[in-house]
């Protein structure tokens, strides 16, 4: 789909250097919306080890089948340009023979309490026996009930700890006054975890190896393939798909030469009402700021001339209105498989002189 559209800006500049001299500047801009038939996708082949050797042996091996699938495939690649390549050092904590099991003991217990002035003694009594928690019945304010936590490697130390510190405490309590009739267990439960031994864990030094690199697919319905095979072949996509043309410079040549034909044609249109006739390019250029400048410099020169000695007809104004576009824009697809259309631009300035 073709889409030309015309902006002019128009602007005079008049000077007189024994003889008068006139210029016309003239801008003419062109479009095209295409859609892109090609993807750049970017890429990590990531390895580690802690031999140098075999991490840089893996990382070619997955690059290499990665490589070879894609032909097997007959997935159209027209290159494939690693553009980042280097490795690195690492430290990690290996706790791969330091871990085990380790078996928690739980025990509940439920204590009668009848005379207030025991209660801050059976506060104390908690704290010293790392009771985990001591808090009292919602309906009866008479009784408490406690909680005891027990560890060990041992399962059956773990129990036998826990019941030792039940025991204890029934002891001290009867020492109150507070006989072992009310006090008892209404639950108990061991479980095990496997868990990190602290003093056994040691430090391995790793060799990480990253090779990145970009693919250029011509066929972009075949995206979700080549990201297919490449997680296949740990082999990550690193930021964004970028999508182009691939006869992106033909078609720019032909937005400035469809931009250029439009500005002697303008130019040839606004002179038609005057005596005056279209001479030879001065100055062709994508942006209009160095025209603009050229301009100002002649202005400056012969702003002393008087404006009646000025054969200037058909009404035209002195003063210009300059918009400075980028030669070429094009839209910048999002992380999307699926591209959106690119629009190119052409803007073309063009300083005549007039005859």
């Amino acid at each position: 789909m073709k889409k030309f559209i015309l902006v002019l800006a128009l602007g005079f500049s008049v000077f007189l250097a024994g003889e008068p001299i006139r210029k016309l500047s003239v801008t003419g801009n062109a479009e095209k919306e295409v859609m892109p038939d090609i993807a750049k996708i970017s890429f990590r082949v990531y390895t580690k080890n802690e031999n140098l050797k075999k991490a840089g042996q893996e990382n070619s091996k997955n690059m290499e089948n990665f490589k070879n699938e894609l032909k097997k495939r007959n997935i159209p690649v027209t290159g494939i340009e690693t553009y980042n390549y280097y490795t690195q050092k690492s430290t990690e904590r290996d706790t791969a023979e330091s871990k085990k099991t380790e078996y928690y003991t739980t025990l509940y217990f439920a204590v009668k309490v009848t005379d207030l002035t025991k209660i801050p003694d059976l506060i104390s009594l908690s704290e010293s026996n790392k009771i985990k928690s001591l808090k009292s019945d919602s309906l009866d304010k008479s009784i408490y009930y406690g909680e005891i936590n027990r560890n060990s490697s041992q399962k059956s130390s773990a129990i036998s700890d826990t019941f030792k510190v039940y025991d204890s405490i029934k002891s001290q309590l009867a020492r109150l006054g507070i006989s072992g009739s009310n006090i008892s267990v209404y639950s108990y439960s061991t479980t095990s975890q496997e868990v990190i031994d602290n003093k056994s864990v040691k430090n391995k030094e790793y060799h990480n190896i990253y090779n990145d690199f970009v693919l250029e697919l011509k066929d972009i319905s075949r995206i979700n393939d080549v990201i297919k095979i490449a997680e296949d072949n740990k082999i990550s996509v690193q930021g964004n798909i970028a999508f182009d043309i691939s006869n992106k410079d033909q078609i720019e040549s032909e937005l400035y030469n469809a931009a250029y034909e439009q500005t002697k044609t303008k130019a040839v249109s606004i002179l038609k009402s005057s005596e005056m006739k279209l001479g030879d390019p001065l100055v062709v250029s994508e942006s209009i700021s160095y025209q603009n400048q050229a301009i100002q410099e002649d202005y400056n020169y012969t702003k002393q001339i008087n404006a009646k000695n000025l054969d200037v007809r058909g009404g035209m104004d002195m003063n210009m209105s300059f918009v400075t576009t980028p030669a070429i824009t094009e839209a910048r697809p999002q992380i999307d498989y699926k591209p959106q259309v690119m629009k190119l631009t052409q803007n073309v300035s063009v300083l005549y002189e007039i005859k």
